[in-house]
């Protein structure tokens, strides 16, 4: 495609006494224009400026998942968002260590077996059982 110009005034009315200031502002708009160019010349290539439809289209959402979330603060420049930064990332170490055994397998099953024979075995008060005809 090509590039759509800006229509501009004709010399012979900017050149009018009472244009001056329109031919000035102009003239400096144009300069900035290729001084912002020359500037970004070998960065921005002629297919960004023409480009488009550079977007892909996502229906899911798994791509976002793994992103931080909240405020983030980098080389001391919010302290305090830095310290709760740490407080956060602190738990995943603790979890581990909290995570310990403290009851042996062997001793939990032989608990565990002998409140299933006992609770089994004798009827709660609070059962309902099966009325006899």
């Amino acid at each position: 495609m090509a590039a759509m110009k800006k229509p501009t005034l004709p010399k012979s009315v900017l050149d009018m006494k009472f244009m001056k200031k329109t031919k000035d502002r102009l003239q400096k708009e144009l300069e900035n224009v290729e001084d912002h160019e020359s500037l970004y010349a070998n960065v921005i290539t002629n297919e960004m400026k023409h480009a488009s439809g550079n977007y892909i289209a996502e229906s899911s959402f798994i791509f976002c998942e793994d992103l931080l979330e909240g405020r983030l603060s980098f080389k001391g420049m919010n302290p305090e968002i830095e310290r709760l930064m740490e407080l956060e990332k602190k738990p995943d170490i603790d979890d581990e260590e909290d995570m310990k055994k403290d009851v042996s397998d062997e001793l939990l099953a032989k608990k565990m077996n002998k409140f299933n024979r006992k609770r089994n075995s004798s009827p709660s008060k609070y059962s309902i059982g099966k009325k006899k005809k």
